[in-house]
């Protein structure tokens, strides 16, 4: 279980939004009386305020979220979402065992349906499994209303659930997006929000040494490193395996190591956006 993670801070961000959002429309009656296009300046506010906590990844104005880790050893936590991946995790296991590295694969549930076999197998090397939706609607995940939230929440959960001791802990939504109702789904399941320090952009890049190269240029003791599996399969296979490699590789060079943070070590930083 994750200790308690201060959420004073998120709390009146959330209540201010919301509060905001609520008085904008009254506001914009009033000022109609005089200035139609003053009326309207409040609402637009409002609403890019709201967007602006929903769209932006890492943006806790919503409620906390993991970007980082507290450690003062060279240490960094890489992360990989998108699978279990037939193409992908065997060699991806593969690599992270060459480097003598530790990984926490945030899965698909309709994935882990597929091959529970390699959820088995991430656990078996050593490595850690969290939630990252059922279906993964990466395109409206960030307005789902708490019914579904709680649905693609709870399918994938159980998905997790079907072999060795995992207790989940773990939530990374899709592409980071999030709305107000996802902190209280979470809250009441025990789940932490996950966010990324440093992402190498490995769903848009089309070179692994860039990729990696940027991930590499940012680092710091305390990362999350955000990486990707399954996609390509097709046209370029070996694309997601090689960001890896030479991210681990660039990593070894700079004496870095690849940790799955403990419980301790998963403050949240409410600084920030």
């Amino acid at each position: 279980m994750l200790p308690a993670v201060p959420e004073n801070n998120s709390r009146w961000k959330r209540r201010a939004l919301l509060g905001f959002a609520f008085v904008a429309p009254l506001l914009g009656l009033y000022l109609s009386r005089t200035n139609l296009a003053l009326a309207l300046a409040p609402i637009f506010i409002s609403h890019l305020l709201l967007l602006y906590a929903t769209l932006v990844a890492n943006c806790q104005w919503w409620g906390p979220v993991l970007r980082s880790f507290a450690t003062t050893e060279p240490e960094v936590w890489i992360t990989i979402d998108d699978g279990p991946s037939v193409a992908h995790t065997g060699k991806m296991l593969d690599l992270l065992e060459r480097f003598d590295a530790r990984a926490t694969f945030f899965v698909i549930g309709t994935q882990a349906e597929k091959y529970p076999h390699l959820i088995t197998e991430i656990l078996s090397r050593g490595h850690e499994i969290a939630n990252h939706t059922y279906t993964h609607p990466s395109g409206s995940f960030w307005s789902a209303g708490p019914v579904r939230i709680s649905a693609e929440i709870d399918l994938c959960d159980e998905w997790l659930r079907t072999g060795l001791d995992r207790p989940a802990r773990l939530f990374r939504a899709p592409a980071g997006l999030k709305n107000l109702f996802v902190h209280p789904e979470l809250s009441r399941r025990g789940l932490a929000l996950v966010g990324w320090t440093v992402r190498g952009l490995d769903t848009v890049r089309r070179d692994p040494a860039l990729v990696a190269e940027k991930i590499l240029r940012k680092i710091k003791p305390g990362s999350i490193i955000l990486l990707h599996e399954g996609h390509r399969t097709e046209k370029d296979p070996d694309f997601n395996p090689q960001c890896l490699e030479l991210t681990l590789s660039g990593m070894a060079e700079r004496g870095y190591r690849c940790v799955i943070p403990k419980p301790e070590q998963l403050r949240i930083s409410v600084s920030g956006k």
